[in-house]
């Protein structure tokens, strides 16, 4: 059973987007977090669970903190809900850009993380952009 590390927000389910399951191998950098702002030069894997045009929840050995800002790198064109993600959340080069909303530590000392993708009328917090270029 998987125990609860951290989560941002209210328990209840709002979801705006219907999920998808997709179990796709995907790549993020933790650019920004709220201890540590600047870039992380790493290239860390993960295995998506579902997707959705808001948002996605992978599996990774990495354990980002809550509120980091990431730069997601997955094939979400081969998925059926390709046209409500381009329309609706923030890319960059290609990736797509969240902030960690959820985590939780599975039985096999992986984690569970929980991203919203950032919307395209939302602005990124200061120095982020000259990150991304």
């Amino acid at each position: 059973q998987a125990s609860y590390i951290a989560t941002q927000g209210a328990l209840e389910e709002k979801r705006e987007f219907f999920r998808y399951s997709c179990d796709k191998p995907i790549t993020f950098k933790i650019i920004l977090t709220p201890k540590h702002p600047g870039q992380a030069p790493d290239v860390v894997s993960g295995i998506s669970k579902n997707l959705s045009a808001s948002g996605i929840l992978f599996k990774s050995d990495t354990l980002p903190e809550i509120s980091s800002i990431l730069e997601l790198n997955l094939d979400y064109r081969t998925t059926g809900i390709c046209q409500e993600i381009e329309k609706n959340a923030m890319t960059v080069n290609n990736k797509l850009i969240g902030k960690v909303v959820r985590i939780e530590e599975t039985d096999d000392g992986k984690y569970n993380v929980g991203v919203a993708f950032i919307k395209r009328s939302e602005h990124l917090p200061p120095g982020i952009e000259d990150i991304l270029k």
